[in-house]
């Protein structure tokens, strides 16, 4: 169950993403917010100081709070308070998530097999005995992935998908519920191993990009009209 504060932090980012207030304006007293939700004032701080370590906010001299310009200054950190706070996860900001994977997963996927390719083709083999289920194939592609996010020697790639993770798995058990998703997947396995059994980094990287695309393309063609995702538990 969610504590108090959290269930007031939750109705400010439903507000601030749909532009109420917008940024720059103010945000309402620490008095009236604890009067709209029938709190204490203290439980209204704690929340607002949430948010402004989130990036939402900024809290000023008397207390006054600004609303941040939280799509250009924002962080990670933006990403994960969305994500625990939004019942419907927005299909336009998964759908930016999934772009932004197609740009770096298949550089991890190059420096993979570059770095340690039989590693990497141990990993692959063991596909074709995950169970055909989409929780299985969830849990097998998130270790995948994060597997060559470390193998490919940035230390960066891995923070950026673990800070990612539950979204990450959210929008991949949405579409491996369907078999042809899954054999999608499994088709990307299967052509990785071969790129991996034979040391060629370059194909690696072309195969990834390809199936990133795609994997896009089928989420927003899947779920492109939809109000929003559920929100990763």
């Amino acid at each position: 169950m969610r504590k108090t504060y959290q269930m007031v932090e939750k109705a400010l980012v439903a507000r601030l993403l749909k532009g109420d207030p917008k940024p720059g304006s103010t945000l309402e007293s620490e008095r009236d917010l604890a009067q709209r939700f029938s709190v204490s004032r203290a439980t209204v701080r704690e929340a607002l100081q949430k948010l402004q370590n989130s990036g939402w906010i900024s809290v000023q001299q008397r207390h006054c709070t600004v609303v941040n310009d939280f799509w250009s200054q924002g962080d990670l950190e933006l990403i994960s308070s969305i994500t625990r706070n939004s019942e419907d996860f927005p299909p336009e900001l998964a759908s930016h998530l999934l772009e932004l994977r197609v740009q770096f997963a298949p550089d991890y996927a190059r420096r993979a097999v570059e770095n340690n390719a039989a590693a990497l083709a141990e990993i692959l083999a063991r596909a074709d005995k995950v169970r055909n289920c989409a929780g299985a194939l969830v849990k097998y592609d998130w270790e995948l992935h994060i597997a060559m996010a470390v193998m490919s020697g940035n230390r960066i790639y891995p923070l950026i998908l673990n800070s990612f993770s539950s979204v990450y798995s959210k929008l991949r058990a949405a579409l491996f519920t369907r078999e042809e998703y899954r054999q999608q997947a499994r088709k990307y396995y299967r052509e990785m191993l071969q790129a991996a059994g034979t040391g060629n980094a370059i194909l690696a990287e072309s195969i990834t990009r390809a199936a990133m695309k795609l994997r896009l393309d089928s989420f927003q063609l899947q779920f492109g009209g939809m109000q929003g995702l559920p929100a990763p538990a």
